[in-house]
């Protein structure tokens, strides 16, 4: 079973966006779960891992970033911005979690 953490649902593991993600959500102080998928746009993706994780907040990455949580409609997501707000995105998918105001 796995521990407490946002799911990252992506279509590269070795983005540098995806290290920017981490990034953003390790210095909330946040557990990460990064899982590579075949398959799908970013709203897609994050609503998957948001039903994923035992936080109920996923983001998906593929030609954007989306911030998603379990309980919204798979098509209503969070957040979503470009690639290159990946950091930020990663900040406020933890602020989601911990419940503080996002940036």
């Amino acid at each position: 079973m796995r521990g407490p953490a946002v799911v990252v649902r992506c279509r590269d593991a070795s983005s540098p966006w995806l290290r920017e993600i981490r990034a953003g959500m390790e210095e909330e102080g946040v557990p990460v779960l990064v899982e590579e998928v075949s398959e799908g746009d970013a709203v897609a993706l994050a609503f998957a891992a948001a039903r994923l994780s035992s936080l109920d907040v996923g983001v998906g990455v593929a030609d954007s970033v989306c911030v998603h949580h379990a309980k919204r409609p798979s098509g209503s997501p969070v957040l979503t911005g470009p690639l290159g707000r990946a950091r930020v995105l990663g900040h406020n998918a933890a602020r989601l979690v911990v419940g503080i105001p996002l940036k």
